[in-house]
């Protein structure tokens, strides 16, 4: 398995480039990413096994995002199932990749617990008020743990899906492959990951300006606009990477 090493310049491009994907098939790229979204908030709230089926889901379904995106670029209008794309494929081995990330987010928490006794998990919880931490440096100790367990584990998944259905790759192997890939390529992704805060940053500004010269309702509307174009844009990036990456399949 190849992994192509490219620029720094290719982070940005992936946030452009999606954006343009989504322009050139609006309806196709919003259904499959927002079927997507719902479908997992749906099963995480389930009672009792929910929280372990929406992480079995996640890379199942992923692959019908990704597919959906493939389509959109290629000019073609799929039915609706095309988000279940990835129950026609190796499912089983995909799940088995949802299960790694989850055990690998529960380990991230574990590691935490066993340095501040239980205060990051607190805060992401809602039990301690996070007023009564401000400025605490007890929380950069737990925070740089959970990072140093997380990363991996992120870099390890975020090709994996595709790389099992895609290019056919055996789920113990898309996980080095993909943390392989991810690693050689960090100079565009860390691109994208600081085009990506600094878009925030800018649309946030942009948005409290335009509600405070305005009217406040401006934030309302906003705050329901912007995830129509962002999500979107956001999942044809991940498709774009895996296609410069690892090249057509």
């Amino acid at each position: 398995m190849h992994a192509h090493i490219l620029g720094y310049s290719q982070g940005w491009r992936w946030i452009a480039d999606g954006f343009a994907l989504w322009r050139r098939a609006p309806a196709l790229t919003s259904y499959v990413s927002f079927a997507y979204v719902l479908i997992l908030l749906l099963a995480s709230s389930l009672p009792y096994l929910g929280q372990l089926i929406a992480p079995l889901l996640m890379p199942i379904l992923s692959i019908g995002v990704l597919e959906g995106m493939a389509a959109a670029e290629a000019g073609r209008r799929p039915g609706p199932e095309i988000l279940f794309a990835g129950f026609r494929g190796p499912w089983r081995s995909l799940a088995l990749l949802g299960a790694f990330q989850l055990a690998g987010n529960l380990l991230a928490v574990l590691a935490t617990v066993l340095v501040d006794g239980g205060l990051l998990l607190g805060l992401y919880r809602g039990t301690i008020d996070p007023a009564s931490l401000e400025g605490d440096p007890q929380l950069l100790w737990p925070l740089l743990v959970w990072l140093a367990v997380a990363l991996p584990v992120t870099m390890a998944y975020w090709f994996a899906p595709p790389l099992v259905a895609w290019y056919r790759q055996p789920w113990i192997k898309a996980l080095f492959f993909s943390f392989y890939a991810m690693l050689r390529n960090w100079r565009p992704f860390l691109l994208y990951a600081l085009g990506l805060a600094a878009l925030a940053f800018v649309v946030a500004f942009a948005v409290s300006l335009l509600a405070a010269l305005i009217h406040p309702y401006v934030l309302g509307i906003a705050m329901f606009l912007l995830p129509l174009v962002l999500v979107p844009t956001l999942f044809a990036g991940l498709y774009l990477q895996v296609r410069d990456v690892f090249g057509p399949r």
